[in-house]
Order: structure tokens, then sequence, then C-alpha cells
């Protein structure tokens, strides 16, 4: 079982796929049914409830008190193989930055817990740089 968020932050989930012109078949199976999303360069896939990737989301979201809404996979020159895990914080006053679109609205700086594969240790909380590009979403920095 997934950690239990405000009904607050999921409406703001909501909103941030929304805003990130994600495909509307994921924005209405978020909504409808909690389901996330991998994007993983053209590859699109819901997260199978039973995966080990759903576990590290339930463990982020658990331990952060986050809401998780997307996630991303990349291999990045230096950092290597990374998921970010783009998320809402538990904190009002912080939902208003969760999103920050480029004013051509292809781009967008998203927070999200990024998780290091290679080195667990050096996985943080920060700001990522999204490309959108038909309804997908694709790390770049």
């Amino acid at each position: 079982m997934r950690a239990k968020q405000s009904p607050r932050q999921n409406d703001i989930a909501a909103w941030a796929l929304s805003e990130l012109n994600v495909s509307t078949p994921y924005v209405l199976d978020f909504k409808a049914n909690d389901s996330i999303y991998l994007f993983d360069g053209d590859n699109v896939q819901r997260i199978s409830p039973d995966s080990e990737l759903m576990d590290k989301v339930r463990e982020i979201e658990i331990e952060r008190n986050l809401k998780i809404y997307a996630v991303t996979h990349d291999n990045l020159p230096v950092i290597g193989e990374t998921y970010s895990f783009l998320c809402i914080s538990p904190y009002q006053s912080d939902w208003a930055l969760m999103v920050r679109l480029s004013p051509s609205k292809l781009q967008a700086f998203v927070y999200a817990y990024v998780y290091n594969v290679a080195i667990p240790k050096y996985s943080e909380g920060g700001y990522v740089a999204l490309r959108i590009t038909g309804g997908k979403l694709v790390r770049f920095g």
C-alpha cells in the first residue's frame, strides 16, 4: 500500500501532470486510479503495482511524506543511471514552486527525488530539467 497523502497533495499532483502537458490518458489514469507512469525516453509505461519500481515509489513516499506522480529513467553523462521521482511536497507553501514552466511551455523545472542507481547514498531531492514533447517527459538536466 502507498503512503496516504492529503487530498490536496493528490490534486496538486494532477495539476502538475496537466501543467506538464502529459498525455491526457495518463492524467486521467492518475486521477481515477492513482496510477504512476514511467517515462523512459520514447517508452512510456504504467508502473506495475507489484514491481520493484513501485516498491521504491512507496518507500520514498513513506520516508519523505511526498506524493509521487511520475518517474523518469535516465542515463546521464557523469551521473550515470538515475530515476527521477517527480513529487509534491507535503507543505502547501512549497506547492507553487513544484513545477516551473519555461515561457515556451516546452521545458520545465520540476521538483523530484533523484535516485542514483550506482551509488544510492548520492540520491537527493532537487529540481530536474524536463523537455516536454508529445505528451511525454524527458529529463535533460
